[in-house]
């Protein structure tokens, strides 16, 4: 019997136990923000500058900020960042950031830690777009010469975030925002590259930890936080994308395009608004594409779906030295380039390219 009533006070103990580790509903954060620095690079430095920002622009209330670093110059590390103040919440050994089972990986870790009613996310590091990872570019994130697909990313996000902020170059791209509609309720982002000094974080957390996040507050404090830096540091570009309208752009684009001849062999690519500041050009408005690529034709429907899909958007009048900025939808695109075939093969496999029709011309 004494045996038998040792073996139920355990069992009694261990459920308590159980128990207790479980949060309420009202134990629960407001907010968790997860910001997922992959800084095993050339951005390991900034990396720790736009943590001290980040510790300048929390107020402490009742979010949790977490952010996940891994630097060029030590094994990645979990922080809790505090007012003014940060602690390593849980380290790990040396592994590829950028890799998708990692990155799930400490991604259900801080859900895990800090359970709350509702998450946002931070993507910190390199970036160009869709484009595939393995290529001479890449596409989210660089560490040691490893990037993930945003296709690979869609997959491994283990909930759907209420936002999405893309601190990476010429992620504003309408291919990685319909790729990731089904993560996240709003993505911010930047079709141009970003300057090397990234968000203004000690501006941009304040507007992103109230009770109610203002992403346009905190879109146009990244604006008008490069619009006032001198010379060529004054290039940007932002979005704030809602992504319950993407299928619905999908579709008004899909209507446009139905029917219509457009010789890629004869089109001049030069023509519509670059975005990027790569020589062969990948990146352009996606507005101002179809209004070259189909002059003649009333995109009145289109450009009120644009609308409702582009919640914000605003730009500097050029980037860097490379271009200037005349027009700016919102949403950069890519256009077929007419020497890599293997960049247009991999783009035939983006949801946006069936679901927008492209598969008509290109």
């Amino acid at each position: 019997m004494k045996i038998i009533n040792v073996i139920i006070q355990t069992c009694l103990i261990v459920c308590l136990c159980a128990c207790q580790k479980e949060k309420s509903p009202e134990e629960l954060s407001h907010r968790t923000i997860i910001v997922y620095m992959a800084a095993d690079n050339d951005l390991s430095y900034d990396a720790i500058e736009d943590i001290e920002e980040m510790k300048q622009g929390f107020s402490g209330n009742t979010t949790n900020l977490i952010v996940f670093v891994d630097p060029a110059s030590a094994a990645p590390y979990i922080l809790k960042i505090g007012r003014n103040a940060e602690s390593r919440v849980k380290s790990y050994p040396e592994f590829v950031s950028t890799d998708a089972g990692n990155m799930q990986m400490v991604l259900n870790d801080i859900i895990g830690m800090y359970p709350a009613e509702s998450y946002g996310l931070v993507l910190w590091s390199h970036g160009t777009s869709w484009l595939p990872a393995g290529s001479t570019l890449k596409s989210f994130g660089e560490d040691n010469g490893r990037q993930i697909n945003v296709s690979e990313l869609a997959e491994i996000l283990p909930i759907r975030f209420d936002f999405i902020f893309f601190d990476a170059c010429l992620m504003g791209a309408v291919e990685v925002a319909y790729g990731l509609r089904n993560r996240a309720d709003f993505i911010v982002a930047s079709s141009t590259e970003i300057v090397y000094t990234g968000f203004p974080y000690d501006k941009i957390i304040p507007e992103i930890t109230k009770p109610v996040p203002d992403l346009i507050t905190a879109a146009t404090a990244y604006i008008d936080f490069y619009r006032q830096l001198p010379g060529a540091y004054s290039s940007a570009t932002v979005t704030v994308i809602d992504t319950k309208e993407l299928e619905n752009l999908a579709y008004a684009t899909n209507r446009l395009i139905a029917g219509q001849k457009f010789d890629m062999s004869t089109f001049d690519r030069t023509s519509v608004q670059r975005l990027d500041v790569y020589g062969e050009q990948y990146v352009f408005d996606f507005l101002d594409f179809l209004d070259k690529a189909f002059s003649d034709m009333d995109k009145s429907d289109l450009s009120e779906q644009l609308a409702k899909t582009i919640l914000y958007k605003d730009n500097t009048a050029r980037f860097i030295d490379s271009y200037a900025i005349t027009t700016y939808c919102g949403l950069s695109c890519y256009i077929p380039h007419p020497v890599r075939n293997d960049l247009n093969d991999s783009y035939k496999n983006m949801e946006w390219y069936t679901a927008a029709g492209l598969n008509q011309i290109f």
